[in-house]
């Protein structure tokens, strides 16, 4: 499934894709979109629907940061480049 991030005005927040929602505060929430840890940055954020089975997330409140979570490199494929 296709994931699509709409961001109007930095208050109203519409996710599709959503797989599983992590962790819900006014300061962050963090969820699984498109196979990817997706954490979401603001203040005042509230979660108005959440609909795991159609994958939908809607939030309103101020959002400053979207940021996917980087995947890391295990050490020993660091060292033997």
């Amino acid at each position: 499934m296709d994931t699509t991030i709409t961001l109007t005005n930095q208050t109203n927040l519409f996710l599709t894709g959503v797989e599983k929602v992590f962790n819900v505060c006014p300061n962050e929430i963090v969820l699984n979109i498109g196979g990817k840890k997706l954490f979401v940055y603001g203040s005042g954020m509230e979660v108005q629907r959440v609909d795991l089975e159609n994958k939908i997330l809607i939030v309103n409140g101020l959002v400053t940061c979207l940021k996917y979570a980087g995947q890391k490199q295990s050490f020993l494929k660091r060292v033997f480049k």
